[in-house]
């Protein structure tokens, strides 16, 4: 009897494998019915061999295998990932997933705030005009072409004077700037097929301590040249000097070879002396929250167009007080879809 204990007679077909449950949160199933960990680990040993002898009779097709696995009994059931959403939409689960929601939505929210209060300059293209193939780039050639761009703000600006603004800000693309000004070069180009007509508007996007009132904005397309400025109080036009006297002024035309309406931008004074002097007539800011507006027609595919953007408070504007210190301005700069002309 004690040497029956210890060698007892084999059972028909060996030792059989210890079975062991799957330990998976979602278990793997096949015709609907639970497999055990070593079936699962059967079939896709299976699936693994077909494969391979699939691939050296030169069958490639995801097709031809699921269907030859599928014959074989080699395959499972198709995961339904909604059943996730029922497991968590009970007891407990489903306060832990609203409290998640809750937090991610307040994280985002502050992100948003954060970066409006910290005052960035962003490039954005609508929808339609990005599904015609236009793409912005911060460099002519494009390697890296996208329909959105931003730059960081330029911090603890102090004023500055429209003509101490250098003309490296044409010649630099992307970001750049000195201590008192913010300037941002890049390019929009057509790689759709239509011909198309775009507008953009450069607009006040987040502001504190109304620093809008002595900022000003110079908008170079194509390398021409406009300059605008937040009107007066009275709504009339925030001139330097003023338009009432005519004893100063400035040496030059600062970008004035540049600029898109010399005459209207550019007064020459009468002061009785030898030397010059000119005054500077920014364009009135269009509303509150619109600085400028601009349009291009009959853009064609492969068509390129520049702009720079230049932003500085202006030193010799009476609104530049210290009563802005602390304050931020935030801009951007929007390009829409106006009309897509039809092919001749």
């Amino acid at each position: 009897m004690a040497d029956e204990k210890k060698n007892p007679p084999e059972q028909d077909g060996g030792e059989q494998p210890k079975i062991k449950k799957q330990k998976r949160l979602f278990k793997k199933k096949r015709a609907g019915v639970v497999l055990t960990e070593n079936e699962v680990k059967e079939i896709k040993a299976g699936r693994k061999r077909i494969r391979k002898e699939l691939r050296a009779a030169g069958i490639k097709s995801r097709k031809d295998f699921e269907t030859t696995a599928s014959s074989l009994g080699l395959y499972f059931d198709k995961h339904r990932w909604w059943t996730l959403f029922l497991w968590l939409l009970h007891g407990k689960w489903l306060w832990a997933l609203l409290g998640a929601l809750v937090a991610l939505l307040l994280a985002f929210f502050v992100m948003s705030l954060v970066t409006k209060m910290r005052g960035h300059f962003t490039i954005n293209m609508t929808n339609d005009l990005f599904r015609e193939g236009f793409a912005v780039c911060e460099e002519e050639e494009f390697e890296n072409p996208t329909s959105y761009l931003y730059s960081m703000p330029l911090e603890g600006a102090m004023c500055v004077s429209i003509v101490n603004i250098p003309e490296e800000v044409l010649e630099t693309d992307g970001y750049f700037h000195g201590e008192d000004y913010f300037a941002y070069t890049f390019y929009i180009r057509n790689d759709g097929e239509s011909i198309v007509d775009y507008d953009w508007k450069v607009q006040i996007n987040s502001e504190s301590k109304d620093l809008s009132k002595a900022a000003w904005v110079m908008v170079f397309e194509d390398e021409e040249m406009m300059f605008y400025a937040e009107a007066k109080e009275d709504g009339s036009i925030e001139a330097l000097p003023d338009f009432s006297d005519n004893t100063r002024g400035y040496l030059k035309m600062p970008f004035g070879e540049y600029a898109r309406y010399p005459s209207e931008q550019f007064e020459q004074i009468d002061a009785q002396t030898t030397v010059p002097y000119y005054r500077v007539i920014p364009i009135s800011f269009e509303d509150e929250t619109t600085v400028a507006s601009g349009r291009q027609t009959e853009v064609k595919p492969t068509e390129i167009h520049k702009y720079t953007v230049v932003l500085w408070l202006e030193g010799d504007d009476p609104d530049c007080t210290n009563d802005l210190i602390g304050g931020h301005l935030g801009l951007e700069m929007n390009f829409n879809l106006i009309k897509v002309h039809e092919e001749e």
